[in-house]
């Protein structure tokens, strides 16, 4: 029926958001585009654990414990 005319703004739309309207972590995420979320979760999720770990081994070294 009706034909769709392209204009400036609508001929070449972007299909990501610019980066100036992500937030933090969405921006992290965009460097890392070709990785699966699944493992940069993993990867964060082993760098806390791991903090966490060594605050708890402080914690007892100063205490005594270890």
């Amino acid at each position: 029926m009706g034909e769709e005319k392209t204009t400036p703004e609508t001929e070449k739309k972007p299909d990501r958001p610019d980066r100036s309207q992500l937030n933090a972590f969405e921006n992290f995420y965009e460097n890392f585009r070709k990785v699966p979320l699944k493992y940069i979760d993993i990867f964060i999720g082993i760098c806390i654990a791991a903090l966490v770990i060594v605050v708890l081994v402080g914690i007892l070294k100063s205490k005594g414990i270890l």
